[in-house]
């Protein structure tokens, strides 16, 4: 199944089963902030345009989303962060 492999749908499954979550973010300035919260849903039909809803109302853009319960985001790999350098 195709949806197994998106970011939604294993926030959904893991993170969605726990009753609370540390949710580490960037705001819309692009400051890092964290959370402890719960995610209720997520939406959206395009993967990278998702939304996730928290319990406590808060909604983060899956893109902003730097990790969740210590796992790192496909967004924000360790490659993401290299420098290209020379």
């Amino acid at each position: 199944m195709e949806n197994s492999s998106k970011y939604s749908f294993i926030l959904m499954v893991e993170a969605g089963s726990r009753p609370e979550n540390d949710i580490n973010y960037f705001d819309e300035l692009g400051n890092r902030k964290n959370i402890k919260d719960s995610i209720a849903r997520i939406t959206g039909d395009v993967e990278d345009e998702k939304i996730v809803i928290l319990k406590s109302g808060l909604e983060i853009p899956i893109t902003r989303i730097h990790s969740v319960d210590h796992d790192i985001s496909p967004y924000y790999t360790d490659d993401f962060f290299s420098c290209d350098c020379v």
